[in-house]
């Protein structure tokens, strides 16, 4: 009975799985036995052996016969495999351990194909990728031999070798089942199953774990068993959990000459061959960026290889205790191949690299937000007057059910914590000059939305483009007039470009219904790196809240001196926050973002910032282009590869941009010129 109960347990704790549990389910009960052989595989700690656990309790619910061997419990050779298969069957004879290695394999085959003949029989093997010396002989000379009775499911850190996948006979009937980290949901759901039902300290263990479960379940045990003192709040970095993930990792590493390419893994994000080399200043080979990627806390992503999120921090830790020099100097190196990348890729489509070099060169409080990043995080979506009865319920919603929340960010580089408590008001404070009439009578798609799970609207964002037409609201706006009514006659000119066009964005709403969402705060995050890094002028306003103004002066922003105002709570002095990136000012923000890291590095200069060369990517001839007023710098790009004679998909091209922005800054450069056809451009700027 209590050994009934330990194992229901068990199995309720073993949450986020139930995807993996139900395909086993359906290959033991396949009567065509299409899958003969289940893969399992996964960094440490990540649940293998649990689940395994769990799959042979399935088997015998169901009455089905099983045999679990485990590598530790035996020699890697095929003839102490075989006698450890005989014991486990239960069929070792007193001879048997005199036979020679291809009798115990006769032996052992027969034993299991007699064993499975009626009957359905499932072997485990767990540990599999300390079988390394045996892969070959269990797939050519053991395992294709048995019994297609026999369901064959391992486990292991890392894939199958390539054998298996270029083998005829295994390839189609291997089913491989990759155990990624756990969601929000299945970590809220185990901290239940440990009393543990305070949201606050739920969000804490998930943003500690990282849905990691081994990290989970050993955080779960230090505050089930662990009573703060009155007025002290627990917090996930006083455990010493982390350690003793990362010593199961480092039993990975074969040697010191190993240990600097881990390193400089792990201070990057994202890598492959041609990044490591470039850190460590020499060539990586390829034997060792293999051996590299095998190691189970290193994984595949679209952007290349990354190290487990868990080991990065540990190590990153430990080098700038132990070698903060060599921290800094490989710090430097990635910023250096950031930015490298970044004036490399087009303009349109810098959003990967804009965020990667915000990570790198970004200050404590930056690093820490982004350590939310998710590469695909939730889409928002435009929404107009048709969804105006959902933006409303929205509102309503927020308004009836705004609670005191915190903020919680941590930074592993420097081990350091922010939490930012939010009272109800501040709660509510980005919504309080939301206008939705206002905002629909712009008829611009300025509305975009971030949805949950259900389908319901969980984040706001309003964004005005500034134009002629936008500029009555922006005057009247409580969060914007200050800026824009204090400029001159002058300065404005610059803003009151046509209806069509945009001369940068007003940020009017971000709002979310969460603060403690990390899938929220990953979206928008997202969702402003994709407006910074675009060549734009951007206007802001947040709340008068320290964490708000502290991340916008973190990512640079600058604060326009003439611009303060009280208009969120009639008190409190909230400064106008201005990103200006348009051409040359790009580098020079990036320039800016680099100092602030406290790091002395020069970024080499662009072409167009060198003055020895052109200022601008533009090759043709120019006179012309300068005789043309009230054009701005893109559009005098533009205008010159007219003048060359070039086509829109060629303009694209030569300015990084798409046809579909050439188009628009064609019309624009028409209408400020007085032209309708490119001919009538040409002949003027030829007069």
């Amino acid at each position: 009975m209590m050994q009934f109960r330990m194992e229901e347990l068990e199995s309720r704790l073993m949450v986020g799985r139930s995807a993996e549990i139900n395909a086993f389910i359906g290959m033991l009960e396949d009567e065509r036995r299409t899958k003969r052989l289940i893969h399992l595989f996964g960094t440490a700690g990540v649940g293998k052996s649990c689940l395994l656990d769990e799959l042979q309790r399935q088997v015998r619910l169901r009455g089905i016969a099983s045999i679990a061997m485990d590598s530790e419990g035996f020699w890697r050779s095929p003839d102490a495999f075989c006698l450890h298969m005989l014991r486990s069957l239960r069929s070792l004879e007193p001879d048997d351990e005199g036979l020679d290695a291809s009798s115990l394999l006769e032996r052992s085959i027969r034993t299991l194909n007699e064993k499975s003949a009626s009957e359905r029989l499932v072997l485990f093997l767990d540990n599999y990728e300390t079988m390394e010396a045996l892969d070959h002989w269990l797939r050519e000379y053991f395992l294709k031999r048995l019994h297609e009775n026999v369901l064959i499911v391992t486990a292991g850190r890392h894939a199958l070798s390539e054998g298996w996948i270029l083998s005829p006979v295994w390839r189609s009937h291997i089913a491989r089942i990759y155990l990624d980290h756990l969601p929000y949901e299945a970590v809220e759901r185990y901290a239940r199953y440990c009393q543990i039902s305070d949201p606050s300290l739920v969000r804490d263990i998930w943003r500690r774990s990282k849905g990691h479960p081994l990290t989970l379940s050993l955080l779960a045990f230090f505050w089930e068993n662990q009573e703060p003192h009155a007025g002290e709040e627990r917090s996930a970095e006083e455990t010493d959990s982390l350690p003793f993930i990362v010593s199961q990792w480092l039993r990975e590493i074969p040697g010191e000459h190993m240990r600097p390419l881990v390193e400089a893994a792990s201070v990057l994000r994202y890598f492959n061959q041609d990044t490591l080399s470039f850190m460590m200043e020499k060539e990586v080979t390829s034997p060792e960026f293999y051996q590299l990627i095998r190691f189970s806390f290193v994984r595949r992503t679209d952007s290349g290889w990354t190290v487990h999120a868990l080991m990065r921090e540990a190590v990153i830790q430990e080098l700038r205790l132990r070698s903060p020099q060599l921290y800094d100097r490989l710090q430097t190196r990635a910023i250096l191949h950031a930015y490298e990348g970044f004036k490399r890729s087009p303009r349109d489509v810098r959003n990967h690299e804009a965020l990667e070099l915000t990570y790198y060169a970004g200050d404590a409080l930056i690093r820490a937000f982004m350590n939310w990043f998710d590469p695909t995080p939730r889409p928002f979506e435009p929404v107009g007057l048709s969804h105006r009865a959902e933006l409303e319920r929205y509102v309503q919603y927020r308004r009836e059910t705004a609670a005191p929340q915190t903020i919680k960010l941590f930074d592993a580089a420097t081990n350091r914590r922010f939490d930012f408590p939010l009272t109800v008001e501040q709660n509510l404070h980005s919504l309080k000059w939301f206008n939705m009439d206002r905002l629909f009578s712009l008829e611009y798609d300025v509305l975009r939305v971030m949805r949950n799970d259900e389908g319901k609207i969980s984040v706001l964002i309003a964004l005005v483009p500034i134009n002629r037409k936008t500029m009555p609201y922006l005057m009247e706006h409580p969060c914007s007039r200050s800026y824009f009514s204090g400029l001159t006659e002058e300065e404005l000119e610059r803003f009151a470009v046509p209806e069509h066009t945009r001369a940068g964005w007003f940020i009017d709403t971000i709002d979310q219904d969460d603060y403690e969402n990390v899938a929220q705060h990953t979206g928008i995050g997202h969702f402003l790196h994709g407006l910074m890094f675009t060549g734009e002028f951007l206007l802001r306003t947040p709340p008068p809240h320290p964490f708000f103004q502290a991340a916008h002066e973190s990512l640079g922003f600058d604060t326009a001196d003439h611009a303060v105002h009280t208009n969120h709570d009639g008190i409190t002095p909230t400064p106008v926050f201005v990103r200006d990136t348009q051409g040359e000012q790009l580098h020079a923000y990036i320039r800016k973002l680099v100092k602030r890291s406290g790091l002395r590095i020069e970024l080499p200069l662009e072409e167009s910032e060198d003055t020895g060369s052109d200022a601008s990517p533009v090759r043709g001839d120019e006179s012309g282009v300068s005789e043309l007023r009230g054009l701005t710098a893109r559009e005098k790009d533009v205008a010159a590869l007219v003048l060359e004679g070039l086509t829109n998909a060629e303009i694209a091209s030569r300015l990084y941009l798409s046809e579909v922005t050439v188009k628009k800054h064609l019309k624009s450069i028409f209408e400020k010129q007085d032209v309708s056809s490119r001919t009538q451009l040409v002949r003027k700027m030829l007069m």
